[in-house]
């Protein structure tokens, strides 16, 4: 496991926070090993947890910790018409950073609504690109970097802002019931609130947002 980009196999605690109940079936979209959906089922807010991923190594580990796991490519057609017989009704559908990733983020969400119970809600995590980093590496250092992972995540296909994720949520058939921002004074993990970031956070709170978190449900 020591080879996988550490950005992608965390355990997302702020997700999770958002799922309300217990015993839900849940589908983890973009699952990496697994980890969520463990912690989901060790807590006891999912008895069943199904999970989507994209890279094979990853998805074997995850098939140990998940109910099923179906590996393939989200941007494939074929992919997704093969298991889309396989998939049942969810309770929560999680999309922790995967809709930046996607060649039609509306068309795949789409998709998946379909398989949202009654009451059943979505869960999406993406990055925010009217973050403050965008202003220091592309007006100040004239550069748009190709990183391994964060806003400026090389393998990225769209980008979001606030009213960018929101327009998407409302085109796919939902509208967001709870917007959690998460805030960062800069892209690097770990990064802290220091002047003269805790300064400017006061004034123009919404370019230290990180990550645009949303809890969504059927129109």
């Amino acid at each position: 496991m020591g080879s996988f980009n550490a950005s992608y196999i965390g355990l997302r605690s702020d997700l999770i926070s958002l799922i309300n109940g217990r015993n839900s079936q849940i589908l983890d979209v973009g699952c990496s090993t697994g980890v969520n959906g463990s912690k989901l089922i060790q807590i006891g807010l999912a008895d069943h947890v199904d999970g989507v991923e994209f890279n094979e190594e990853m998805a074997s580990i995850a098939k140990k910790n998940l109910t099923n796991v179906y590996q393939g490519d989200l941007n494939s057609k074929v992919f997704l018409n093969r298991i889309e017989s396989k998939l049942i009704s969810y309770d929560y559908i999680i999309f922790g950073d995967v809709l930046e990733h996607l060649y039609d983020p509306l068309e795949t969400l789409k998709f998946f609504v379909k398989k949202l119970n009654k009451n059943g809600k979505i869960i999406i995590s993406v990055p925010n690109v009217e973050h403050i980093e965008l202003f220091i590496q592309v007006y100040l250092k004239h550069r748009w970097p190709l990183n391994e992972r964060g806003i400026f995540d090389k393998t990225h296909l769209r980008w979001f802002t606030r009213e960018n994720v929101y327009e998407l949520i409302d085109r796919a058939g939902l509208k967001v019931v709870k917007y959690q921002p998460k805030f960062r004074s800069r892209d690097a993990i770990g990064s802290r609130f220091k002047f003269p970031y805790n300064i400017l956070k006061k004034f123009y709170p919404r370019v230290f947002v990180f990550q645009h978190i949303l809890l969504c449900e059927r129109k």
